[in-house]
């Protein structure tokens, strides 16, 4: 077994994916258990969010997957993750770090899309992302068929909002279209103990308000281990001019920091989180908390990022946004892991 990351020797059917309820563009999406929860999440690179149970396990003990994934433990611990290619159909499966560190440098990934291509080169290579299995055309194909057969079973399980699960919902249709967007200054940053993502933009929405969203994973760095330690992010708001929405996201439970500079009009603010959110800092200012932890539902995805340039679609977070409040998205900044940031 690779201690780093594997590709399997099978193909994953064209409706994994929509299976499992990831609905977004973006060509690598991985999987992984959260044993505290009982409960798979996926991740793209840009948004975390939480995947079906039920079709989790189906597609898990299959016969001719689990053969594979069984020493993983994919519904158990969280050490592996799964990775799919969904342009190739590729499935890789490997340590969870190294998968993140994939996903956050796309870079690596083409690398990794460019070199185990349908030749898979690494049949006789050895490389450092481990050593892979060699690929067999026809028993691929063949191991295609049973998977297809399992993911056309999953579709015709006869529970509630199932369907749900193989074709967007009317909001996630909604999210296809893109906004206009302007990349905020380069120089901003993800704060003092942050990641080196920062990713932001302002839009040319215009309204009698605005709606501003900071989105991270997570604001503390250590949650090894099923640890969940609360995190702290600064949010300082120094623009004027119009009554203010300000909504923060985070999948790790986080302690929001607020200040608003005199003259600064924030109508309210939203919560949006997996775990449990907190905000400090103002007073008298209306707080809404949507969170697993806290209030048992939460709006959407948990956004990080947001690359204007291979934007495909709005992430159904800001749908959910834009929908309860009426008011279009005027500015995004996110990180994987953010601890200072600025509206101006």
């Amino acid at each position: 077994m690779s201690k780093l990351i594997k590709r399997l020797d099978i193909s994953a059917h064209p409706r994994l994916e929509k299976s499992l309820g990831y609905n977004a563009e973006n060509r690598w999406v991985a999987w992984r258990w959260e044993p505290d929860l009982e409960q798979p999440f996926y991740t793209d690179g840009q948004t975390t969010g939480t995947s079906n149970s039920l079709a989790w396990q189906v597609f898990l003990e299959h016969p001719q997957v689990s053969y594979d994934l069984h020493n993983y433990q994919l519904a158990e611990v969280d050490r592996y993750w799964l990775l799919l290619d969904r342009k190739t159909r590729n499935l890789y499966v490997g340590e969870g770090k190294i998968i993140q560190g994939l996903l956050d440098q796309p870079e690596g990934l083409g690398l990794l899309a460019s070199l185990d291509g349908n030749s898979n080169p690494f049949g006789n290579t050895r490389y450092t992302l481990g050593k892979l299995t060699h690929f067999n055309p026809l028993r691929s194909w063949l191991r295609l068929i049973p998977i297809g057969l399992g993911a056309a079973l999953i579709a015709g399980v006869g529970i509630a909002n199932w369907s749900s699960l193989l074709s967007p919902r009317e909001e996630q249709k909604q999210a296809i279209q893109p906004i206009p967007v302007t990349p905020i200054s380069p120089t901003a940053s993800c704060g003092v103990g942050g990641s080196q993502d920062f990713s932001a933009f302002v839009t040319s929405a215009s309204g009698d308000k605005e709606l501003h969203l900071v989105g991270v994973y997570e604001s503390h760095s250590d949650h090894s281990g099923n640890n969940h330690p609360t995190g702290e992010a600064q949010v300082r708001v120094t623009r004027q001019g119009k009554p203010i929405i300000l909504a923060l996201s985070s999948y790790e439970p986080v302690n929001w920091n607020i200040q608003v500079e005199p003259g600064v009009e924030i109508e309210k603010i939203i919560v949006n989180g997996y775990h449990d959110q907190k905000v400090t800092g103002i007073s008298g200012i209306p707080i809404e908390e949507y969170s697993h932890e806290g209030t048992e539902k939460f709006l959407g995805d948990f956004v990080y990022s947001w690359n204007s340039a291979d934007n495909k679609g709005t992430p159904a977070l800001v749908t959910q946004l834009n929908q309860l409040t009426g008011t279009q998205l005027t500015s995004f900044q996110g990180c994987y892991r953010g601890t200072q940031f600025v509206i101006q």
